[in-house]
């Protein structure tokens, strides 16, 4: 089982990476097999090709993001929630997004939900 202190080095790598667009340091800490489910309700991204082209998009996306409480770990799900924003210009907006992540035995992720809808949507910070 994953350590709090380990979990919570993945959501502040993953956050941080998004920002610096680094886009295999993000796809570094998911399991091969793993799924994304972004928003909650979308279509399931499952495995490496899947996820290769939705960070893609994601790290050319995200300008800022950070925290905005403690994750909070229980058994091996890790609930985090953080505001990011996206875009430029007059197309720049943040979002309020709670995300979890399931981790396996190595410490990677195999499963991320997303919890986010247009309620959270507004203008950039």
């Amino acid at each position: 089982m994953i350590s709090y202190d380990a979990a919570k080095v993945v959501c502040e790598t993953y956050i941080q990476a998004l920002v610096d667009g680094e886009l295999d340091k993000v796809l570094g800490l998911f399991d091969d097999s793993a799924t994304v489910e972004d928003p909650v309700g979308t279509e399931i991204k499952a495995g490496k090709d899947d996820l290769r082209e939705f960070y893609t998009v994601a790290c050319q996306s995200v300008t800022a993001g950070h925290l905005t409480g403690e994750p909070k770990l229980a058994g091996d799900e890790l609930a985090f929630p953080f505001k990011i924003n996206v875009g430029s210009g007059d197309q720049a907006m943040s979002i309020d997004i709670i995300d979890v992540f399931r981790f396996n035995s190595a410490g990677k992720v195999v499963a991320m939900r997303a919890f986010w809808g247009k309620e959270n949507m507004g203008p950039a910070i």
